[in-house]
């Protein structure tokens, strides 16, 4: 007898694209700058990493921060990068939290989220990327 494979139902994203809300331990919340996506069946592009329209929050130093994109179906995929010097450093990330730098100073970030197909990973359902910046300041 041969085997037959059950396949999942595709899961039911919303139709508007999610905002993210990115968030501190203590409760500061930091606005995120949308930048490419691809949702619902329309795609936009954006040629740069957008940072100009970012006002820096102020956070407190080795604090958590936590992204979240407000819809019941969690993504597959989040990643996050420091940009410095016009490079990305990969930063590690437990389902969309990180912990800040202890180090003083303007940091900038972004963020990839991606929603993948139960029957193929490699069919994206749908994606984001947001920037935000953050000022780390110590604690007192």
């Amino acid at each position: 007898m041969g085997s037959k494979q059950v396949q999942e139902p595709e899961p039911n994203l919303p139709q508007k694209l999610p905002t993210p809300t990115i968030q501190s331990d203590s409760g500061i919340s930091i606005p995120a700058i949308q930048g490419s996506y691809c949702w619902g069946g329309t795609c936009a592009d954006y040629a740069s990493l957008n940072f100009e329209d970012n006002t820096p929050v102020q956070v407190l130093a080795g604090e958590d921060l936590s992204i979240d994109m407000g819809i019941d179906i969690p993504p597959d995929e989040i990643s996050i990068s420091e940009y410095v010097d016009n490079r990305n450093a990969y930063v590690t990330s437990s389902d969309g939290t990180f912990q800040l730098p202890k180090e003083p100073g303007t940091h900038y970030y972004g963020a990839f989220v991606r929603w993948s197909s139960p029957q193929d990973s490699q069919i994206s359902l749908g994606d984001t990327f947001f920037t935000f910046v953050v000022r780390v300041v110590e604690k007192k």
